[in-house]
Parts: structure tokens; sequence; C-alpha cells
């Protein structure tokens, strides 16, 4: 367990700033996000500073508040602040700043300004090491962008957890995806509030954006369903508790986000959120009220995604009822009912809809608000919700209708209850509200369905079917007046006098009717006060049929906002009226009013005016009847209808037959569709005006009606609608007479001009008034005013334009908005010129000064006009005709004046008005739009006017202009263009010298659109583009500067070549100077581009002609750069074999052409620096050729390419003919230079390398026939190569071959050339090595030649080297076929290796050829090898040892002599070996080494016969090979070998006796070791001792390898070993070194007894003997490497008491010895036998205590401190002490 002080040490370590770390620092300071990490660690901050701030201040273009942190993060000062060196205080504040730029700079992390700008918080403040959430968390809404991919490259080790799901994106260098963020945030509970306490930090600090929003809301939503998904896991109490865990984790984040107005986005976000919450868990009725109290808290602008998120969470919701916030903030929304049937196609939201209608009558009943009634009709007509809960909204409808009728319980007062009644019997006729209606009073009690009858009575509404018999005019009622106002009162309060008013439709304000309808309110539900209001004197009833004061008021309460019962008795009242009356005037002034009546929405008052129609129309009848076809009639109102004036003079009253005509033809043939529906009016008046009505009819019932006829009809129903002061029969028959198709249409419309005028005159405000009054819809009145605009009609057209364009007061929004929709609507109707003058007026209105509110509407909606309108090629002309020319006012101002006089006035209106001109005719352009070009033209010829004269681009125009000039030329390729319409030097101005990248490519991308169509415009103009592009363009990395270079290069260089084929001279002149502008930018176009440009670029220009060029230019730009040789063979690797060759063919013919005196095509491509001389030109140009073509990459492409098809050959021969004529012809100019020379061979190689083998043949023969001695050297040089390849070769390649060694064979023996000879026997070598087996005939004769006096023979070193190596292979081949070449070849190998060592400079080269070639004799005819031949073979590997020349020599040397053991017959090898082995011996040890390795081998290879068989010879060299002992030391010589050597010599031996051992059986071997023993034993003193020494160093060998097997012989060694121990001088080296030989052979021999062989006291007594008395040696020399351990093998060998016994007394006795050398060494010998036997050997311990004892106080020391030893070893073995024994 670590320390306190060890965990405090490894904090400190881990948590280390390393400040003394310079290796730490560099690599901190190497972390970049747009640098690689070794340029980033040599970058300074002051460089550095400069690169960052730029970016900094090209942010600050884009927004101002980037400008706040100067004096912080960009100042100057910043270059010197090291966060490691300041306090917690400083960092925290630093901390907060920088935290503030990352939010502001989050949206435009894409940009390079903000990556610039990033770059120094990285490098300078760190921050992704301080700040590393705010780092991570501002990058990661660009997760899947190459950006995020740095970011992970640069972030340190130690990181937050809510990171870690980082780590193995941060090794493997690659994006997240999605859903693993998404999966962090739900399981990463620290991830998840870091990714919300971010998002909101920067929504308060209001610099969100888009895409940080997007990403938050999406994740977190996709997260929480991830968490609400897992919580639902487990019991249900677990999963209660693990939902409010997450609601305790995101409802705060969703309050907050919520709350924050000036972020709506984050309000969406949260919405969906909570959507999502709520739609995956079960809240409490609280809690859902509070979210949706939440929701509306700051919906305003956003009201369309709260009011989805509303929906969903009231379609979750239990119950119904909403809360009061919300049903408040529901009802403020304009247009409600439209937002929840667009929501009800993709959501359900019927419980939000039984919601508002429940608290809409909820409201009704309290305060009585009528106005709610509309919104509860349209949330029930929109069929939002199913039958069940439509039934449910209208019940407590029902209830509280119910309520009003003497039964106790809340009531509602009389306007309401009117309109309640009218909202329930408009929904009765309602087809699929209707039915639910119907069965909710089915469903009711019998009171309640009484209650109804009662209400429906009560307001005379009949309860059978209506007819159109005049029975059903009755009314019925029930008086109920207990809470009105007697009717009486009412009738009281009316003036006795009109004040001679006519008309109560009169414009003037009438002082009585208002009187006059309350008393009418009073008694229509009454019958008989009702016809007591009728006989009213004031209402004049008896001049009803003279003026029409009477009639009016009638008309006024029908057409009013009144309830549907008194509407019903106005109607009802003037039809009894006409009913009883008999008609003495025309009363037509009805018939408009009627048609109103006829419209209405409620079936009932659409009933009673088809019965009216019926009493009138039999008033016309009886009329008709009784008098004539026209009587005269005086017309009712006539001049007093609209009061006295013009208004009721403009009336065209119709004559007596066009009313008829009307009423008869009209109307009633239509009653009973028009009681169906309120449309039925419209669609009647529509299709008479029209004449299909009556068409339709068959000509037996109806008399077609003349046009004129129809037409006063209109024009007089349009007088009424124009001058009637009211307005709801305005709003009314409007939509109707709008609709009139296939007639008079100018006309009529011209008849309704003035109310279009009016309204415009009367302002919103006033209209407004107008319909509050009447309670109409104000946005669908102006609507229907604004239809009377048509496009014919120019008057309407004018007025509204007027009213647009000028300052008006009194036009309001609603107005203004309907009028620009009008416009917008007809549009595509109008006419060519005014199109154009609209178009202008709406130019106008949108680039002009906001003088007040309304302005601002009418510019947007003229800005929404023209943006979404087709306008036609005259508008946008003069749009662009009426530009102002920015240059021509700064051409008048002295430059002076414009460097230092403020931009003049209306320069920022005449920019404004041109961006919007350009915006609009790019976003109208189509093929139409041809006539446009020239102007455009003309527009940025201006632009870049005005650049030159003040410096400042107007990018942003320029742009808009060439998209414009793209679209029109993309639409319009087939046209013709004229100079005129467009300039092409202004274009190239752009590419040239705009600073914006966007100008610069859409200028290319023009210019390439433009050279498709008009190429001849671009010719002359077109260099600079690509110079450019080089220098810029090509160097960007995005994905649209790439397509832009390549539509360029597609569309100009095609035309560019064309223009250069025509002209045909100078062709590579251009072509090359397009190239160079493309190679200059070669090292700045980006990697993964690069070779598809060049590609394209090459195809372009083509292939086969100018590719070569384009690799040249590339060598002479970049000479040593290694990317751009690279990047040459990736480009021609991309093309078949044949070009590849044709770019060879063209690279060379390059070279000849500069040689030539006056150079044509090269001087274009060859770039020659004056320092470096012509020959090193060519070479650089040879050696990159050669480089380019490279001998693994085309040699096996010219294989592939020729046998796919062998007649390919044909097409290629041609090609490779004239390359090597080139290559010759270019060898040859330069004689005296061997680099050129070898480089043009090496391209030989590579090309004919690629060639079949017969052709290659065939060509090789071509060359040699006359050919020079260089040129044939060349040849076969290449046909080496080509041969030592080792490709696969048919067998057509092969017969080639074999056929050209006779051609090979007159080279050798004709050609006195050193290196020609060579060659050729070197082909000869690679020929028959490969293809000898197919024809042994060539083979053989062709050996003579080689074995000839001209090759092996020769006198120089390589021919004979060449020679041997070629016999070699001749031999292998031929072998038996050889032998008649053995006698000619043999000597002469082994004559030269002899007199190569004679000379004692032997050549290795020779030695090793000569070895090669012995090796191949004696593998392949072993047999012929013998005798003489052999023992010279021998001696000469002797002299060769000797010679010492190196491994590779010794290597094949050995390999030889490896073959002498295997390959030649045994008995010969033996014989040669012992005849050679004095040779041998005198050579030195080196030659013995290798003489007894192939005795070894020999051994090795023969079976136990063979061995038998021959086992005296083989003894006898076994008995020389343990003589050399003596030969050497007996007596020693100079040249005698010394101890090392000898050992080593004597170990070879060792090997070869023990292999003979393995071979042969004790029968054998017993004999020859005895005879070994005896030999040894045989001779004088001193030799004996060197024969011993070597036969029992053999002996330590033989018992240590075979062990037990051989103990038994033993048994023939141990007398002489027991004599050889007792005589032993000691004090002599030869003696003591036998000595211990013995020592270890006997120790071998007890440590390998497994038999008891030593047990026998035959064996043991005279061993035992003699090796205990070699411990009196002890005072001479130490024994105790060689005496004791073989006492202690010897013991436990014995293994008997007795023997032990024995043992132990002897050891005894020596320790009384004199000497304490002795006593030492058996006080040692005692430890090791204890050691060795433990308590076997301790059985003995009585017999030692004594001496023991006595040697306890020893006076040697040392005795008595091994003493000591031994008695500590004695103790540790017995576990007891010896102390007690010993006193």
């Amino acid at each position: 367990m670590a320390t306190a002080l060890a965990s405090q040490l490894a904090h400190i370590r881990a948590h280390s700033t390393r400040t003394l770390d310079l290796n730490a620092q560099k690599k901190a300071h190497s972390k970049s996000l747009l640098f690689d990490p070794y340029h980033a660690a040599t970058q300074d901050y002051d460089a550095l500073f400069q690169i960052c701030r730029e970016g900094w201040q090209e942010l600050c273009q884009l927004d101002s508040r980037f400008l706040g942190f100067a004096g912080n993060l960009f100042s100057e000062q910043s270059k010197q602040e090291d966060r490691t060196q300041m306090t917690a205080a400083q960092n925290e504040s630093l901390d907060n700043v920088l935290q503030d730029f990352m939010g502001l700079v989050g949206a435009r992390l894409l940009l390079r300004p903000a990556m610039k700008a990033v770059e120094w918080l990285v490098r300078r403040f760190r921050i992704h090491e301080y700040n590393i959430t705010c780092f991570i968390m501002t990058f990661l809404p660009y997760h899947t962008s190459t950006i995020f991919t740095a970011l992970l490259t640069i972030l340190p080790e130690r990181r937050p957890a809510a990171f870690k799901f980082l780590q193995p994106y941060i090794q493997s260098s690659t994006n997240p995806p999605r859903h693993t963020i998404v999966h962090t945030a739900a399981h990463n509970q620290e991830f998840f509030n870091a990714l919300n306490t971010y998002t909101l930090k920067v929504c308060r600090s209001e610099q969100q954006y888009p895409g940080l929003l997007s990403f938050w809301s999406s994740a977190i939503s996709e997260a929480v369903a991830s968490m609400l998904d897992r919580s639902r896991l487990g019991r249900l109490e677990l999963q209660k508790q693990n939902q409010e865990d997450v609601l305790r984790r995101i409802l705060p984040s969703l309050a907050e986000g919520l709350t924050m107005r000036h972020s709506p986005d984050l309000r969406v976000g949260s919405y969906m959120v909570l959507t999502v919450l709520c739609s995956k868990t079960n809240l409490s009725e609280e809690l859902f009220a509070a979210v949706m109290d939440m929701v509306v808290q700051e919906w305003n602008d956003v009201t369309h995604a709260g009011l989805i998120c509303l929906v969903v969470l009231a379609q979750q919701k239990q119950t119904v009822a909403l809360p009061k916030k919300v049903f408040k903030a529901l009802i403020a929304i304009e247009h409600l009912a439209d937002d929840l049937v667009l929501l009800s196609r993709s959501y359900k939201v019927e419980k939000l809809a039984l919601g508002l209608i429940l608290g809409l009558v909820k409201r009704l009943g309290k305060a009585g608000a009528t106005d709610q009634l509309r919104l509860i009709r349209l949330l029930l007509e929109a069929n939002l919700m199913q039958s069940q809960l439509v039934a449910a909204a209208l019940t407590p409808m029902l209830r509280l209708l119910r309520n009003t009728a003497s039964i106790p319980g809340p009531k509602v007062d009389s306007d309401t209850q009117g309109a309640l009644s009218d909202l329930i019997l408009c929904l009765g006729e309602s087809k699929p509200v209707g039915v639910v209606i119907q069965a909710a009073l089915e469903d009711m009690d019998v009171e309640t369905q009484q209650i109804g009858l009662d209400i429906m009575r009560k307001h005379g509404i009949p309860t059978n079917t209506p007819g159109t018999s005049g029975d059903d005019v009755e009314m019925y009622g029930v008086e109920d007046t207990s809470n009105a106002t007697p009717f009486e009162d009412l009738v009281r309060r009316i003036p006795a006098q009109t004040a001679f008013e006519m008309s109560l439709l009169s414009h003037s304000e009438s002082y009585i009717f208002t009187s006059l309808l309350d008393a009418f309110l009073g008694a229509y539900q009454s019958e008989k006060d009702l016809d007591a209001f009728t006989e009213l004197s004031v209402l004049r009833k008896s001049l009803a049929l003279t003026e029409p004061f009477f009639v009016t008021f009638f008309i006024r309460v029908w057409c009013g906002h009144y309830p549907i019962a008194a509407r019903l008795a106005a109607i009802r009242a003037l039809s009894k009226y006409f009913s009883i009356e008999r008609l003495v005037a025309d009363v037509q002034v009805l018939f408009p009013y009627i048609l109103h009546a006829l419209a209405e929405s409620s079936p009932l008052i659409r009933r009673a005016a088809t019965q009216l129609i019926v009493v009138l129309d039999a008033s016309y009848n009886a009329v008709s009847t009784h008098g004539s076809d026209s009587p005269k009639l005086p017309i009712l109102g006539r001049g007093q209808i609209y009061g006295q004036g013009e208004q009721s003079d403009g009336i065209a009253w119709l004559p007596w037959q066009a009313v008829l005509h009307l009423l008869q033809n009209w109307l009633v043939p239509h009653l009973e569709e028009f009681q169906l529906h309120g449309d039925q009016i419209g669609l009647s008046v529509v299709n008479n005006v029209s004449g299909e009505s009556e068409r339709r009819e068959t000509k037996s019932n109806h008399q077609r009606s003349k046009k004129p006829l129809r037409a006063t009809i209109l024009a007089w129903l349009c007088n009424h609608v124009v001058n009637t002061p009211m307005y709801a029969l305005k709003a009314r028959l409007l939509p109707i007479l709008t609709r009139v198709a296939n007639f008079d249409q100018t006309a009529t419309i011209t008849l309704l001009n003035p109310i279009l005028a009016a309204t415009i005159t009367y302002g919103q405000s006033g209209i407004e008034k107008k319909c509050e009054i009447e309670h109409l819809d104000l946005p669908r009145y102006i609507d229907s005013v604004m239809d009377i605009v048509t496009p014919d009609n120019k008057e309407s057209i004018k007025l509204l334009q007027d009213m647009i364009s000028n300052h008006h007061t009194t036009a309001g929004p609603l107005l203004l908005i309907a009028a620009f929709r009008r416009l917008r609507n007809l549009w595509p109707l109008f006419r060519q010129q005014m199109q154009v003058t609209l178009g202008r007026t709406m130019l106008d209105l949108a680039v002009g000064n906001l003088r007040s509110p309304l302005d601002k509407l009418k510019q947007r909606e003229a800005l929404d006009t023209l943006r979404t309108m087709r306008l036609s090629t005259e508008t946008l002309q003069s749009f662009l005709q009426d530009c102002p020319r920015l240059s021509d006012s700064e051409s008048r101002r002295s430059a002076k004046r414009r460097r230092t006089a403020s931009p003049p006035e209306g320069l920022g209106d005449d920019i404004k008005k041109i961006s919007l001109v350009l915006e609009t005719v790019e976003a109208s352009v189509t093929e139409t739009h041809f006539p446009l070009l020239g102007s455009l033209s003309k527009v940025m010829a201006d632009l870049q006017g005005y650049k030159q004269h003040t410096g400042i681009e107007l990018h942003y125009l320029e742009l808009l202009t060439m998209n414009s000039m793209r679209g029109i030329l993309e639409h319009s390729a087939s046209a013709r263009i004229e100079r005129k319409d467009i300039r092409v030097d202004v274009l190239v101005d752009c590419v040239r010298n705009s600073t914006d990248p966007q100008v610069q490519q859409g200028a290319l991308l023009l210019v390439s659109l433009l050279a498709s169509i008009a190429p001849e415009f671009i010719l002359h103009d077109v260099m600079p583009i690509f110079t450019f592009m080089g220098s810029n363009i090509m160097r960007r990395t995005d994905e649209y500067s790439a397509y832009v270079v390549k539509q360029t290069m597609d569309s100009v260089i095609p035309r560019i070549m064309d223009s250069l084929r025509k002209r045909h001279k100078g062709s590579m002149a251009g072509v090359s100077e397009l190239l160079l502008s493309f190679v200059a930018a070669f090292e700045h176009i980006p990697l993964d581009r690069r070779l598809t440009l060049f590609r394209s670029l090459v195809e372009l220009v083509g292939v086969n002609e100018f590719l070569f060029a384009l690799l040249l230019l590339l060598r002479n730009k970049h000479p040593d750069s290694k990317e751009a040789f690279h990047f040459s063979i990736d480009l021609l690797n991309c093309y078949e074999t044949g070009t590849q060759l044709q770019v060879v063919d063209r690279c060379l013919a390059t070279v000849l052409d500069s040689l030539s005196p006056k150079p044509s095509f090269s001087a274009h491509l060859l770039a020659r620096d004056s320092s470096t001389s012509f020959e090193e030109a060519v070479t650089n140009l040879l050696a990159h050729v050669i480089l380019l073509l490279g001998k693994k990459r085309l040699v096996p492409k010219i294989s592939h390419a020729l046998a796919l098809e062998r007649s390919g050959i044909e097409s290629l021969r041609p090609t490779l003919s004239h390359i090597t004529n080139q290559t010759l012809s270019l060898s040859r100019q330069f004689p005296r230079n061997p680099e050129i020379s070898g480089l043009c061979q090496e391209v030989l190689a590579i090309i004919l390398g690629g060639l079949p083998m017969v052709d290659f043949v065939l060509t090789l023969e071509d060359l040699l026939e006359g050919a020079d001695t260089e040129t044939t050297l060349d040849a076969l040089k290449v046909f080496e190569l080509r041969l030592g390849s080792g490709r696969p070769t048919p067998a057509s390649g092969y017969e080639a071959c074999l056929g050209f060694l006779s051609k090979l064979s007159s080279v050798i023996e004709e050609t006195e050339n050193a290196p020609n000879k060579r060659v050729a026997l070197a082909c000869i070598d690679h020929i028959v090595e490969r293809f000898g087996k197919k024809n042994l005939d060539a083979v053989v004769h062709i050996t003579g030649a080689v074995a000839g006096p001209k090759c092996l023979g020769a006198e120089s070193e390589e021919i004979r080297v060449t020679s041997l190596l070629c016999l070699s292979t001749i031999l292998e081949v031929a072998q038996d076929e050889f032998v008649p070449f053995v006698p000619q070849t043999l000597p002469k190998s082994l004559s030269a290796l002899s007199s190569e060592l004679e000379e004692g400079s032997c050549s290795k080269r020779v030695h090793n050829a000569a070895y090669s070639f012995l090796s191949a004799l004696l593998l392949y005819t072993p047999w012929a090898v013998t005798g003489p031949d052999l023992d010279l073979l021998l001696k000469v590997s002797h002299g060769s040892a000797n010679a010492n020349l190196g491994e590779e020599c010794l290597a094949e040397r050995r390999a030889t002599l490896e073959l002498v053991a295997k390959q030649v017959e045994p008995r010969e090898c033996c014989a040669a070996l012992e005849r050679t082995w004095a040779n041998a011996m005198a050579e030195g040890p080196e030659a013995l080494k290798e003489q007894l390795s192939i005795l070894e081998r020999l051994l090795g290879r023969l079976s136990k016969s063979a061995i038998g068989g021959q086992s005296e010879a083989f003894t006898r060299l076994l008995t020389k090979a343990f003589d050399l002992r003596r030969i050497q030391f007996c007596p020693r010589t100079e040249d005698s070998y010394d101890e090392e050597e000898v050992e080593e010599v004597e170990d070879a031996s060792r090997r070869a006796a023990i292999a003979l051992v393995t071979k042969v059986n004790d029968t054998i071997f017993r004999p020859i070791f005895v005879q070994l023993v005896e030999w040894a034993a045989s001779s004088s003193a001193e030799a004996k001792a060197h024969r011993q020494t070597s036969t029992y160093s053999f002996f330590i060998r033989f018992f240590e390898q075979f062990k037990s097997i051989v103990t038994n012989y033993a048994a023939l060694i141990v007398e002489d070993a027991c004599n050889i121990l007792r005589r032993s001088d000691l004090t002599n080296e030869v003696p003591k070194l036998l000595w211990a030989k013995v020592m270890q052979t006997l120790q071998e021999c007890f440590e390998h007894d497994q038999d008891g062989f030593w047990q026998s006291p035959t064996h043991f007594n005279p061993v035992s003997e003699v090796l205990l008395s070699q411990l009196t040696e002890a005072a001479e020399m130490s024994v105790a490497g060689e005496v004791i351990p073989s006492i202690t093998e010897l013991a436990v060998a014995a293994d008997s008491a007795a023997h032990h016994r024995t043992i132990n007394t002897a050891v005894l006795q020596f320790m009384r010895s004199d000497s304490p050398a002795v006593r030492l060494a058996a006080v040692k010998c005692q430890q090791s036998l204890t050691a060795r036997l433990g308590e076997e050997w301790l059985a003995l311990l009585p017999e030692m205590l004594p001496f023991i004892s006595e040697l306890q106080e020893d006076d040697d020391e040392k005795v008595e401190r091994e003493t000591l030893r031994w008695i500590a070893n004695i103790e540790e073995v017995l576990g007891e002490s010896l102390t007690p024994m010993l006193q």
C-alpha cells in the first residue's frame, strides 16, 4: 500500500506543469490545430501571433463583438502571458474571457479566420488543457468535420470523465459518429450536464447560433428518450424513481431555456425535448400544468413550435381542462383555428381543441364575451375532433342555452343568448356537426328536449320543413318578457317625427333608427307587439310604397348584426306587408338586400328570404297580369334611397322587364337551391350574368335573355353595392361580383372602382370603424375590395400603385398587405408595360428611405414581390438600365478628393439599389433573359471601374453579376453572342486582381462557360487566367475551388488546343506556357487533388503529344523534389504501356533535339542553368528518364501487354525500335562520357526487357549484325540482364535462346575483346542454366568452345573465372554428357588453382570458380575423380586452407570437401586421406582439421558393415591423428603446432573416433580400444606420455558420451591408469597433464556406473588405494579439482558400507598427517563425502568423532575453519548438535 508521501508525490507528478522539462515544453508547444507538430514546434510566438491576429481581424469585420478582445486575448501583451506563472484569480479571469470568445467564435469555426484565432488560444493560452470542457463543447457540433479530427490530436492525456468516450477516436484519429455522442449523453451524467450547461451559458451571453442549438436539441432529445426507455425497466417503484431522476436532470435546464426571449431557437429546441419527455413518461396533472405554463411563458416569436408542443402535451394529459395561463395565451393567437387545422395533418389536436372550446364556453357563461363564439364555430367546423369529443364540446353549450329558458342555473344576457342560438342553429346545418347536435339533443332528458323546442320557437324557427307557400310565414313564439323592458316604454322613447328622413339607408346618420331598433327588438318576440310596431305612425307604413323609410328600416335590420330571430322577424314583416298590400311601386330596391339574405350562412334567414321572393313574385305577376307588360310604376326610393345627392342619383335603375327577368329567371327557379347553402346565390348570379344558367335551360321554359339585359342588371347591382352605406352588403356581394367570368368584366369592375377609391380614401382606420360597427371581418372585407383590381382595370391598378408608392397617412398594414398580395396574384396577368411600371415602383419602395413605420412594411412587401414574382426580361432590363453608374460618379472626382474626402452622398443607396437589382436578376434568370447579358456586362464593367478609381471591391455585387451572367449563358447555350454582350477583359481582371476567392471562382466559371459557347472571345486573354490559377485558386483545399478549376480546364483548354492546332505553328510554345502555369503551382496543389488535376490537364491537351512535356517541365521546375518525382511516377502509371513508351521516345527525342545546332521544341522544355555543362544536363535528364521508367515498373507492364495479345508486338515494336536507335545514337554522341553511355545502356535494358524473349533475341541478332565492339558489348549486356532476370520464358523463347548459342560461340572464338568474351560467356551460362536441358546437343556443342584455349586457357583471369563458372553450369546440365570433357577440364582447373596458390597471391574469384567447377564435377560425375586427381584435389585444398583466403573461399572449399566425403568411393577416399595425411600435417592445423572433417563425414556416410570391412584403415588414420601430439611436441621445434592448435586437431580426431564408435559393435571396437591402449603404452617414456594424453582425452569423451554402456571398458584401463597415477611426476607439465586426464577419465567412469562395476573388490581395491593416496599430493598441488571429486564419485559408485569404511579409514588417517595441506585436503574430502552421501556416510560418525575433536584444536587455522564447516554440515544433515558428542 502506497504511503501518504508516495501518494502526494504521485499527485504532484500527475499535475505538474513541468516548467523545467524542455522536451515536455517543446511537445506542448507543438500541439496545433493548423500546423503539423514538426512545423509547430519551430514557430515562435511573434510569427504565430501575426498569423492568428490576421484571423481575428477578419472576424472583427464579420462581427464587431470580436473587437472586445483586442485588449486582452489579441493584444501585444498576450504574447508574454504564461498561464503557469499566473495566480489563481488571474487564471479565473482569463478563463471567463476565453469562454466568452469560444462561445462567440463557435458559429464560425468552419471559417479559416476563426481557426486562426482559436489557434492562438491553443498555442498561447493552452485552452485545450486549462479549459478543455469549453474547448471540446465548442467544437462538438462540428464532430463530423475535419476540424474535430484536428482537435482530437491535441487533447491532453488527462481529460474529464465526461469525455472518456473520445479515447478510441483519439487513438484512431477518426470522427466520433453522432450515435456515440447521443449514447454518451444518455449514459454519462457528467457529459449530459456539461452539454446543457455550455449551451445555456452561450445563450445567456446571446452568442447562440443555429448549428449549436440544432445539435443540442437533437442530441438531448434522443438522449432523454433513451434515458426514459431505460427507466422503464424494473419494478413500478423503481421505474417511477428513475423517471423522477430524469426529470430532475433536464427540467431545470428546460425551464431556463424557455425563459430566454432573445433565443427563439433555444425555446424551439426546449419544446422538442419537452415533447419527447412528456410522450414517454406519465406526469401528474400538476406537473403537466406546470410544464404547459412553461411552454407559453415566452412564446411570442415561436408560437407555432410552442403550439406543437402544447398539442402533444394536451394529448398526453389525462384531463382536457387547460390551465388559465395556457388558455389565455392560446386565445390571444391570431388565426388559431387555421394553425390547429394545419397541425391536425400531423398531430392529434382533438384534446387541445376540446379544452379550448370548454374554456371558451365557460368564459361565455361568466362574462358574456360573444366574440368568442366565432372561434368556437371555427374550431367545431374544422373537423378537428371525433364525434364523441364534439358531443362533449356541445353539451355545455346546450346546457347554457337551456338555462336561458326559465330553468334555474347560470344565464347569459340577451345578446349572448341570440348569438349562441345563432351558433347552434348554424352548426345544426353543418353536416358533421349537425348530426352530433341532433344526437346530443336526443341523449338529453325530456325536459331538456322541450327546452330546445322552446328556444327554437322563441326565435321563430318553424319545426316543420319549410316550403314555398305563404303558410310557412306564420311565426311561433312564446312570450317571455320578465327580463325585458315593456314594449310600451320603448315605443314612448321613439321621437314623434322623423325629421323628414326618407330612407334609413341614407349616408347621413339617422337619429331615429336607434330608438326604432330598440322598440323592434323589444317587440319581435311577440306577434302582437310586432304588429303594433309595424303600425307605428313614425314608420309611415301607409306610405311604404311611396317612400322607402318603412322598407329600409327592415332592410337595415336583416342586414345588420342582430339576433337571427330579429332578422327573421324583419324579413317576415315585409313578407307579410307585401302579401297584403297591392304593389303600386317598383320595389326593385329590395333585391340587392334580398341577395344579401340569400347569401347568409343561416338557413333560417335564407328560407325567410325565399319566402319574401315568393311574395314579391306573386305581387309582380299580379301587376303584370292586370296591366300592360311594362306598367309605368314608380320606382320606390328613386333619388331617395341613399339620401339626397349623387349616391342616390348614381343608381341606374332597372326597367320593369329587367326586374321581372331578375325575379323570374334569376331567383325564383333556384329557390330550393338557395335554401340549401349560402353559396348558391353567388353561383346563380355568376351563371346568369355569363348566360351559362340560361344555356342549361330548355328554350320551351325560358327565353334566353340578351347580353345587354344581363349587363344592365349587373350594372344596377354594382351601383347599389357602390352607393349603399351598408358595408355588410358590400362585403357580401363584392365576392360575387368579382367572380363574374366570361362576360364584360372590365365594365363591371370599372363600376366597382369607387369602392376601391373610397376604401383607399378612408384608410384602414376608417374602414375598420365601419366593419366594427357592422361586425364584419376586416381582413376579409379588404380582400374583397382588393379583388376589384384586375389586370385590365388600369384605373384600379393606378389606385393601388398610388396607395403603395405614396406616403399615404391613412393606409394601414392590412390594406397594404392586401394590396401587395393582390398585385402578386395578378402579376402573371399584367401586360408587359404594366409589369415594367409596377416593377419600378416595387424597386423604388424596396430601396427607399424609411420615413414612417409603414415604409418598413412596404419595403418588406415590395421585396417579397420582387423575389417571388416571375419578372419579365423587359422589367429586369429596365431595372438594370436604371442602376446608377458608380464609376461615372467617381471618375468625375479627382484622385486626391477620392483619397481625402468622404464618399459622395447617396452612395450607400446606390449600392443598395444595385444589390437588390442584381439579386432580383439572379433569382429570375431563365433562358428567356438572354438580352440581359449586355446590361449585366456593363454593370460588371462599372463595378471594375469603381474598384480602379477607389480601390474598393464590391465582392457581393460582382458575384451576383457573374452568377446572373452564368445562369443566362447556361440557359442560352445556343444563342449567338456578340462581343458587345460580354467583356472578357473585365472577367480576366476579376480573376487576376480580385482579393475575394468567390469572385475569382465565379469569374473562372464564367470564362469556362463562355469558352464552351464562344471560344473565340477568350483565346487572346486566357493565359493570364491560368497563371492566376496556378498561383492562387489551385492552392485552395475546398471542394468548390476544385470544381471551379475543373470546369475552367474542361471548357477552356480544349478551345485553346483547337486554336493552336489551326495555327500549326508554335503549339509547343503555347502548350508549354499553359503547362508551366500548372507546374508552377505543383507544390501548392492539395495532395488529394493533385493527381486528378494533372491527369485531367494531360488528357485535355493530349496524352500522346504532351505528357512527356509535362513530366520534363516538372523535372526542370522541381529538380530536387522527391515529391515531384514520385508524383511523376504516379501520373505515368495512370496510362497504358504504349503511352509510357511514347513518353520515353519523346523524352529521348527532346534530348537529341537539344543537341542539334538549331533546337526546335526542346528549347521550351529544357531549362539549363549557366553553371551546368551541357553533358551534365543530358546526364541529369537521362537519369530522370530512367527513374521515371523504373525497371520494376515498366518491364512487367510491357510483358503483360504483349502477353495479352501476341500481335501487340507489332504496335509496340516500332516504338521500341525507335527508342533503341535513339538511345544508341545518344550514346554515340558522347563516346568519352561513360556516365551517359551507362545511362543509355540502362535505358535499353529497361525498354528491351519488356519484349518477349523470341522478339528480344531477334532484335539482338539484328543489332549484332555488323555492330562494332561497343555496340556488341552493350547488346550482350542487355541480353545478360534479361537472362538473369529469371522471368518465365515460353517455348518459343528458349528455342530462340538455344539457337543463339551458335552466335555466342562465334563471339567467344573470334573476338579478342575480353569484355565482350566475358559477357558472351555469361550469356552462355544463363542460357545453359535456364534452357540447357531442353537441348543437350546444343550444350555439348558449346562446351568445347568454353573449355578451349581461348576461354578456359585464356590468360585473362576474368575469362578463366567466367569459363569455370560456365563449365560448372554446363556440367550441372549435361552431367554424363560432360564426361568426354573431364580429362580436358579437370587438370586445367586444378592446375589453375594450384598455380594461383603457389604464386602466393591466389585470386579469390579463381579459387571460388575452380571449387565451384570441382563441386559440380564431384556432384554429377564423382567416379571420374580418382587416384592422383583426388590426391591433387586434397593437396590443393590443404594449400587453400593454409592460405587463409577468407570466409567466402572457406565456404566454397568446405562445400567441395564435403562432396568428396559424400560422393567419392569410400575405400578410394580413405586411401587418399591416408596418402595425403603427411601433406595435410605439413600445411598446418586447418588442413588437418578439414582432413579429419572428411573422415568424420565419411564415417557418418558409411554403414556398419562397410566400416567393419575397413576398420584397419580407419584405425590407422585414428592412430595417426592421436600421434599428432607426440610428433609436434617430441621434440618441439619452431614449426611445431602450439598447444591450442593441437587441442583443436585432437578435438576433431575425437569427433571422428566417436563417429567410428557409433557405427561399430563391441566385437569390432574392443580390439581397437585395446590396440589404442597398448599402442599408447608401447613407446618411450616421453612419447608414451604424449600418446597416453591423447588417448585418455579420447577416453574422457568416450565414457562421457556413452555413459553406463561402456563402463566395463574401464577394466581395460584400470591397471594402466593405476600405474600412471603411481608414477606421475607432478612437477613436470607433461606427466601432470596426463595425470589430470587419467583422473577425469576415472571420474567419468565412477559417475556413470549403474551396474555395480566398482562395487567389485577386484575393481574397487586397486583404484581406491591409488586414488586415496593421491591426497598426499596436496602439499604439491591442489587436489580439490580432481582427487576429491573422484574419491566422492568412487564412494557413490561403490555404494557399500565396507567400501565406505575403507575410504573413511584412509581419509581419517590423513587427518593426522604432519602436513597441514594433507590434513586440510582430508577435511575437504570429508565435507564432500558428507554433502554427497548424507546420513549414509554419517553412519561412520562414531569413527570420525575423535578425529573431529582433534581437528578442532588444530594448529592450522584453515584446517580448524574447514573442520568447523564440516561440523556444521554434519549437524545440518543430522538435525542435531555434535557438541554433546564431542564433549
